[in-house]
């Protein structure tokens, strides 16, 4: 998935491995993990088959590598996007460990909940100022945009706002549950 990404992003224009991980951070990287680890064996295999290239600018004295898709890219990253998108089971290390909580002491579990709540909200918060941003930004130069790019990230900006926020009220709930469970009474907490 990792090569796709990465040549979905030069797409949009040439980038250095530095710039890819930065544009993954503050997009796919809601919902698909990338690390400078996992992209540079991921532009290896590209460049291998020929599907990205890569040239080196100087700025002053560093030299910086820049990548570009090759048509041989365009053709495959088409291919790979118009394709029936596959149902896959979620991968939710939290939900893994609440299988387990049955052997973690009660007041823990109330620790790691919140703990866990707390993050989701700093993502939420975090997405919400993304999206605001980005109406801006799309307000102020609305004519020269590919609406057809725009909405389909805004879309899937919308759709991590919604799991986040799901992820809150399902977890607010069962940390009710826990309080309720202690004899904690969560309205005093």
């Amino acid at each position: 998935m990792q090569d796709k990404i990465i040549l979905g992003l030069l797409l949009d224009g040439d980038k250095s491995s530095y710039d890819l991980q930065k544009t993954m951070e503050k997009s796919t990287g809601y919902f698909y993990n990338a690390s400078q680890g996992s992209i540079q064996p991921a532009l290896k295999k590209l460049m291998n088959n020929r599907q990205v290239t890569c040239s080196e600018e100087y700025q002053g004295e560093r030299v910086k590598k820049v990548y570009q898709m090759t048509e041989e890219g365009k053709k495959e990253f088409f291919n790979w996007a118009s394709q029936s998108i596959a149902l896959e089971k979620p991968r939710d290390p939290a939900l893994v460990k609440m299988y387990f909580f049955n052997y973690v002491e009660p007041d823990r579990k109330i620790e790691l909940i919140e703990q866990y709540l707390h993050e989701i909200k700093a993502v939420i918060a975090a997405m919400t100022m993304m999206k605001q941003m980005s109406l801006e930004q799309i307000a102020k130069i609305q004519e020269s945009l590919d609406t057809g790019k725009i909405e389909s990230r805004m879309a899937t900006l919308q759709f991590g706002l919604d799991y986040y926020t799901f992820l809150n009220e399902w977890y607010e709930k069962y940390l009710k549950q826990l309080k309720n469970d202690t004899g904690k009474d969560p309205a005093h907490d």
